[in-house]
């Protein structure tokens, strides 16, 4: 069992665009999720930055999928019965992420199908991509958009991750993560892929930065 520290953070909230009350967050080199052998590999994600972990991402040897912390949950397509849960939905872009899902057989689910929180010692995670012996299986066949809910201080909150399948899949299960993007007003719904344009004052500072560095290219 291995905890991976994302170092990239830092570069991370250099990186942020936000207009209205969206965030996007653009990872500088994607994210490979994958189990390095025979331990897990955990990787933490913090949407809000209120130092409370929403989400882990994790890898093993079987399996690669999300672990929704708590209450928190990702959007599922259902398994026919007598299965319980589903494997994780990929959505297209401008797929409507919020309290009611239009999609047909796809629900919010925890990683915890029956109870509904994910308490902190339970081993779960809902399923990304799953290898058999006899190949593997998995909704996530090009770059699509995982659709999340995540609770904060101020309410519910809607986003989603931005991710593709692997190349180099193999035997191994992997997807790699581009970035994530949430809603900052509680309760609003976020349309998937949607990366807004910077603010005006954004531009502004921009503009101010250009100007500078030449007044001192010409001195």
């Amino acid at each position: 069992m291995k905890y991976v520290i994302l170092k990239f953070f830092w570069i991370v909230s250099l990186s942020i665009t936000s207009h209205a009350a969206v965030i996007v967050h653009e990872l500088p080199e994607p994210l490979v999720v994958e189990g390095f052998g025979p331990s897990d590999v955990f990787f933490p994600i913090d949407m809000d930055g209120n130092g409370s972990v929403d989400f882990i991402l994790v890898g093993s040897v079987s399996a690669a999928g999300i672990r929704t912390e708590r209450a928190n949950r990702s959007i599922i397509r259902v398994s026919p019965p007598p299965n319980i849960g589903g494997y994780v939905e990929s959505s297209k872009t401008d797929f409507d992420i919020g309290p009611s899902l239009l999609g047909e057989n796809v629900r919010w689910s925890s990683s915890d199908f029956v109870e509904g929180y994910v308490d902190p010692d339970e081993m779960t995670m809902s399923i990304v991509i799953q290898v058999f012996f006899s190949g593997y299986f998995t909704r996530l066949t090009e770059r699509s958009y995982i659709g999340i809910e995540f609770e904060s201080e101020a309410g519910t909150h809607y986003g989603y991750f931005d991710v593709s399948p692997s190349e180099r899949l193999g035997a191994v299960p992997r997807f790699i993560v581009h970035g994530w993007a949430w809603e900052t007003i509680p309760g609003k719904s976020i349309r998937a892929g949607a990366i807004p344009e910077p603010s005006s004052l954004m531009l502004l500072i921009a503009t101010a930065g250009m100007v500078w560095r030449r007044r001192r290219g010409s001195t």
